[in-house]
């Protein structure tokens, strides 16, 4: 994302469009990466992340010599799964339940443009590469790039290479909602086994194509993306059980209440946005889960009952919930509609904050380096989000 008077949102009747064209092609979900993969030798560049960079910046709509932020700040969102064995195929399940998804992101509109990147982190021992992941959307991209990616369905031994997926959100990855706002993103890692614990420095160049400074625990890197990032490792049981090690490893890099244990694979995206829900909601409840997922009944995939047991898995979460409202910072965001002076401010003409605008050609994002947080000067201030 975050290209100049990019402000569109998803449209349902493209993504019809080109699912009726992928039957009529008898095509997979992931054919048309694998297809690319192998004429090519390489990722679409849309899906290969080697040496590059996805951002997540607001979209502004030019309106004479100002902008008009059209639709919030960006929220990024990335969805994150494991691409070995079975696991592989959850993929191709998060691309068939993306209009559902849209659908429940209507009311966090309200606040934000939201900008959805999907990834697959798996092995380096399978042949294609560990870590992949799509640019920041908003529109009909996110179900066309979802198809980029290709996930192996292998592994070379039980302990997968999350741990690099990780690194790359690390110093791969920009937004503006952090260093402009004090707010954070959301990331979900759909999984089901732990990590190598560790990632170096010839990794990182080998696989990621990016600088890194020194050998860092998963931990410490954890440590570092939670001040940018809500962060929630979905521990999934595709095929087989909830493994208890895998628990333990994710609660001790992650910290607690930052694992959810899912037994139904077909409710992840409803498990994804409800993590959302959960999280922007100071005292979110049963019935207002209910009323977000199914869209007052928009949303055919999910019964009620179905909500109840969503509602029962996020409850491991519990700790957690409200956690963004809860940011300093929450309630002066600018709004939808609001006019700024330049592309790249963070503050709406006649906002309380404009003066802290940035002189021109100063550069106004930051991301995350091994060995160093990057923490905003921002206002007390929270608004209940219960009620929407």
């Amino acid at each position: 994302m975050g290209r100049k008077g990019d402000t569109s949102t998803f449209n349902s009747a493209k993504y019809d469009e080109t699912v009726r064209r992928m039957r009529e092609a008898r095509e997979s979900v992931h054919d048309k990466g694998e297809r690319i993969f192998r004429e090519t030798g390489k990722l679409d560049p849309n899906a290969d992340i080697k040496g590059k960079r996805r951002v997540s910046h607001n979209s502004m709509e030019r309106d004479g010599e100002r902008f008009v932020l059209k639709n919030g700040i960006a929220l990024p969102i990335v969805g994150a799964f494991d691409g070995t064995g079975s696991m592989g195929s959850l993929v191709g399940k998060a691309f068939e339940a993306i209009p559902a998804m849209d659908k429940m992101f209507d009311v966090l509109r309200r606040r934000y443009n939201t900008q959805v990147a999907s990834a697959v982190w798996q092995d380096v021992c399978d042949p294609h590469p560990v870590v992949q992941m799509t640019q920041f959307e908003s529109d009909v991209r996110i179900a066309e790039q979802i198809r980029l990616l290709v996930p192996d369905h292998g592994g070379g031994d039980a302990t997968e290479d999350y741990d690099l997926g990780l690194a790359y959100l690390m110093v791969g990855v920009d937004t503006d909602i952090f260093p402009f706002y004090g707010l954070k993103g959301y990331v979900s890692i759909v999984a089901d086994e732990i990590g190598r614990g560790e990632v170096t420095q010839a990794d990182v160049q080998e696989h990621l194509g990016q600088e890194w400074q020194k050998r860092m625990t998963t931990k410490a890197i954890c440590a570092q993306l939670l001040t940018q990032w809500h962060i929630f490792y979905v521990q999934v049981a595709y095929g087989g059980e909830l493994h208890s090690h895998t628990t333990k490893w994710w609660t001790e890099v992650l910290g607690t209440g930052r694992v959810v244990k899912v037994t139904d694979p077909e409710y992840l995206a409803e498990v994804q946005a409800g993590l959302i829900y959960v999280t922007e909601t100071l005292q979110p409840t049963l019935e207002g889960l209910v009323e977000f997922l199914t869209v007052e009944g928009a949303n055919k995939r999910i019964t009620k009952a179905g909500v109840s047991q969503v509602w029962g898995w996020l409850q491991e979460a519990r700790e957690h919930f409200g956690a963004q409202v809860k940011l300093p910072g929450y309630k002066s965001i600018p709004k939808p509609g609001d006019v700024f002076s330049d592309l790249r401010n963070p503050w709406p003409i006649g906002h309380p904050r404009s003066a802290e605008n940035p002189v021109p050609d100063k550069p106004t994002t930051a991301r995350l380096t091994p060995g160093k947080a990057v923490t905003p000067k921002t206002k007390k201030g929270g608004m209940d989000w219960g009620k929407f």
